[in-house]
């Protein structure tokens, strides 16, 4: 009985991965043909930021493995998250200065990790196109922790719809630039883009820890805060950068009358980027409780999971110059959620949101182990030591 469970366990994880996360030979190819692209004219890259990454860069030893370095700074970034978080989970207590402190330092180190990594490659000659996956994939990992530490220094969590709001126009803006890219080939940014978003938040974080967070409570104009101020601020900088990126997605299409470049419509995107948002807002928004008010934390994490595949997978789609696929299975996650409330909480929902949550980021675990190491046999390289695998045998 045992064997025959377990068996049956291993078929469905074979036909879970087969479904879900393999590439056909045809993306391989085209992965492997793919040349990275990019136009920068961030105005604080020029100014101060690639001095300093020239610099960095001339410290780190020759055998370290350029996605090494970006996996180190993924996890000194997920770390320092989480430590703010234990004093904050519901994005409503005040924490330690020591606390913001090191939040603002694991966000900057990540930032430099992520910037020279590619400058690792280089110098290694170990450049390849699984360089340019595995850091767009770790960067749409790192968008909800960045906006967690905004809501955490604010404390957003006092604020109706504080924390879903800010976390949706970050998914939506950072999906919207790779939506972009699948149409032009070309990553943009602009003259403020990431650099400058992260060193935002970095300087939130040092206000905050200098002065508490408190200091967001300052009133500003008309009875508005100082914290309504800096969010409505960054509210319609948003916008008008998204406004931009939709403005390439529907006149910058390089494939045939103006479709993406893989001759699909511009719109197809639109769908899974849908499927990440509308069920979060429906949730939070149809709650008869304050479980999601309470667990934020969690909640948004899960939600960060859902916009990073989704976003992963247009990401492919750009570099293998292919259809994208419109259903994941991690869908499921949140549609759990939904189908849990229209049948009036037959499990409860702190319970069902963990069990989503962990669902989540085990597909995003599995889909990105997977994808990477298929690459990685059919580049015959590894991911995290420099060098050729051993020659294979014919």
């Amino acid at each position: 009985m045992t064997c025959r469970l377990s068996a049956k366990a291993c078929g469905f994880g074979q036909k879970y991965i087969e479904s879900d996360c393999l590439l056909t030979d045809q993306e391989l190819k085209k992965l492997r043909e793919h040349k990275y692209s990019a136009v920068d004219n961030s105005w604080l890259d020029e100014l101060c930021m690639k001095k300093w990454w020239e610099f960095v860069i001339t410290l780190c030893p020759m055998w370290i493995a350029p996605n090494l370095i970006t996996l180190i700074g993924l996890v000194i970034n997920l770390i320092t998250v989480l430590i703010l978080s234990s004093f904050s989970y519901s994005a409503t207590e005040p924490a330690p200065s020591w606390a913001y402190l090191q939040a603002a330092l694991g966000l900057f180190f990540y930032q430099t990790l992520d910037a020279i990594d590619g400058k690792q490659a280089r110098r290694t000659g170990s450049s390849s196109p699984l360089g340019e996956l595995f850091d767009h994939g770790c960067d749409s990992m790192t968008q909800v922790f960045v906006t967690l530490n905004i809501c955490y220094a604010m404390a957003l969590g006092t604020v109706p719809y504080g924390v879903l709001i800010v976390s949706v126009v970050s998914v939506v803006m950072f999906y919207c630039a790779h939506w972009s890219t699948y149409c032009t080939g070309q990553l943009r940014f602009s003259k403020f883009d990431v650099t400058e978003a992260q060193m935002s938040v970095i300087s939130v974080l040092l206000f905050t820890a200098l002065f508490g967070n408190g200091v967001w409570e300052t009133h500003i104009i008309f009875g508005y805060t100082l914290k309504y101020f800096v969010i409505a601020s960054s509210f319609f900088v948003s916008l008008y950068q998204i406004w931009g990126y939709v403005h390439v997605i529907f006149s910058g299409g390089v494939g045939k009358n103006g479709s993406t470049i893989a001759g699909t419509s511009v719109l197809s995107p639109l769908f899974p980027l849908l499927m990440v948002i509308v069920p979060f807002i429906m949730i939070y928004n149809k709650t008869e409780s304050t479980i999601f008010d309470d667990h934020i934390t969690l909640f948004s994490l899960c939600f960060g999971a859902v916009g990073a595949k989704a976003t992963n997978r247009l990401v492919i789609a750009h570099m293998s110059k292919s259809e994208l696929r419109l259903w994941d299975w991690i869908y499921v996650g949140p549609l759990a959620l939904m189908l849990n409330q229209y049948y009036n909480f037959v499990v409860d929902e702190y319970v069902l949101l963990w069990i989503a949550t962990v669902y989540c980021y085990t597909s995003l675990f599995i889909y990105c182990t997977v994808v990477c190491r298929q690459f990685c046999d059919f580049l015959n390289i590894y991911i995290f030591v420099l060098g050729p695998r051993t020659p294979k045998t014919n």
